[in-house]
């Protein structure tokens, strides 16, 4: 992964000890990248963070990553984005109708809503994130991106605050893209939408054989114990992850049942 002036690479097996070498090579290849980092293991704890060390290049502690004309400061190693949901993020934008208010699950250093806020005319959007880090990221983003009263950063955890009613049964639309286990937050995710209906972005690793029954079933069985209505608006392929495992996002409408 690419981050601004800082490359993440991944080692296999057969090139450990290499590491130093790759780093150098990619330095010289592309002048653009200063530092390069190498993973060290995988997202781990509640904070979904992912080990790395320098390999090559000046040693820093923030990455500078732009997209969609947003500019993003990410603590390298204490907190988790992917690049590759760059493509996502504008194309929700552009689903967002004027005045929508946004639940910003799982947020991070504030991509989603970011770009949201830079891209659409929604309202607000709420960003929660558990990791201390991200959100202290996220709210130097925000006055970075000038987006100051349209998205609020939140310390919190989506579990807790789905209870809140403040929040609870607030939203137009609710995002959710955990790189992992997104299935058990599913329901407290609909309790943010509005009880008149709105739009969960669901995100989930899946086989590349029959792609779609999992989440299918995950969403119908979620919807079915919050009783709730809902309809698949839009399933798509997102991104390869492994050889036979891929991520998909389904967008599905949900409503409350009227008796």
């Amino acid at each position: 992964d690419s981050l601004g002036g800082a490359a993440i690479i991944e080692v296999p097996d057969e090139l450990k000890g290499k590491e130093k070498v790759l780093g150098s090579a990619l330095l010289r290849a592309n002048k653009s990248i200063k530092s390069v980092f190498m993973k060290t293991g995988a997202h781990t704890g509640v904070f979904r963070a992912e080990p790395v060390k320098l390999v090559a290049g000046k040693k820093t502690k923030f990455a500078t990553y732009k997209e969609h004309g947003c500019t993003f400061r990410i603590s390298i190693g204490e907190v988790f984005f992917s690049p590759r949901l760059s493509t996502e993020r504008i194309r929700i934008a552009g689903l967002i109708r004027p005045g929508e208010n946004v639940a910003a699950l799982f947020a991070g250093v504030g991509p989603f809503p970011i770009v949201f806020a830079k891209h659409s005319e929604m309202e607000k959007a709420v960003a929660i994130e558990l990791n201390p880090a991200a959100v202290e990221d996220m709210e130097h983003n925000i006055l970075l991106n000038k987006v100051q009263g349209r998205v609020e950063a939140v310390l919190g955890d989506v579990k807790a605050l789905a209870q809140d009613k403040k929040l609870a049964g607030k939203f137009d639309r609710a995002v959710m893209p955990l790189p992992k286990g997104g299935e058990d937050f599913l329901e407290d995710t609909i309790r943010y939408i509005k009880p008149s209906g709105g739009v969960v972005h669901y995100y989930q690793f899946v086989s590349r054989e029959n792609p779609f029954d999992v989440p299918h079933a995950q969403i119908a069985a979620a919807c079915k114990s919050l009783g709730r209505k809902f309809e698949v608006l839009l399933e798509r392929e997102v991104r390869e992850y492994a050889p036979d495992i891929i991520q998909v996002v389904v967008d599905f409408r949900v409503w409350e049942v009227t008796r």
